[in-house]
């Protein structure tokens, strides 16, 4: 590996482990290679083209693991530790009420990028509506961040700091959103269901219950007026 090389090829192998499951945050090697662009040991023209390789590359693969195996893929040890049947069940779910927009916002949420690109896969998504929603996502995520650490790269800790903090924000923002749609739907849903059950009930007509015999009924009356 040349001097000229290793920057690039590290933040690609980096953002690759990245997207398979190390445990590091994406912005993370982004940012650093903004940090090598500002000291000069990159070009950031060729660095963001690299960066967005490596990361596309990484979901690339989840797409496909999640798309040969199917459903079985939570069979798999490894794949297990991104998708298990409950995060699957998730990811079903969110793209029931979302659909592929899910996608894009996976793209800023760590915690929750793996799932939703292996539950792709696993879903059948087509392959370019996956490529486009989440190719234009990247477009705007790995070239902020790269020129984040290049413009700012003397103050690079309390930029990772401020990312990792928007990020959560926004998470917890798209959490709290998806929580009030689901409590709106559900209360609609009960209120459906309710005047469902309202007009299936029969009709009762006022005097229906005037016409009930009273104290037995006159057939009682008859039977004690024969003993």
């Amino acid at each position: 590996m040349s001097d000229a090389s290793w920057p690039y090829l590290s933040v690609f192998g980096v953002l690759i482990a990245c997207g398979l499951g190390l445990p590091l945050p994406e912005d993370v090697p982004l940012l650093t290679a903004g940090f090598f662009c500002h000291h000069r040991l990159a070009n950031v023209y060729l660095m963001i083209p690299v960066a967005m390789a490596g990361v596309l590359a990484g979901d690339f693969i989840l797409f496909g693991i999640g798309r040969k195996f199917g459903y079985h893929v939570t069979e798999h040890r490894f794949v297990r530790r991104l998708v298990n049947p409950s995060r699957l069940l998730m990811a079903e779910q969110l793209f029931a009420r979302h659909g592929v927009k899910i996608i894009f916002a996976g793209r800023f949420l760590p915690g929750l990028r793996s799932m939703l690109f292996m539950a792709s896969g696993v879903l059948k998504v087509p392959f370019w509506k996956f490529a486009a929603v989440n190719g234009f996502a990247a477009c705007i995520s790995v070239p902020t961040l790269v020129l984040l650490g290049k413009f700012f790269g003397h103050n690079i800790d309390h930029i990772k700091k401020d990312v990792r903090t928007a990020t959560q924000l926004i998470a917890m923002v798209i959490l709290i959103v998806g929580l009030l749609a689901g409590g709106v739907y559900l209360h609609r849903r009960q209120r459906s269901i309710m005047a469902s059950a309202a007009g299936a009930t029969p009709d009762h007509h006022p005097g229906a219950v005037n016409c009930l015999p009273e104290n037995g009924g006159q057939a009682g009356r008859d039977r004690d007026a024969g003993r």
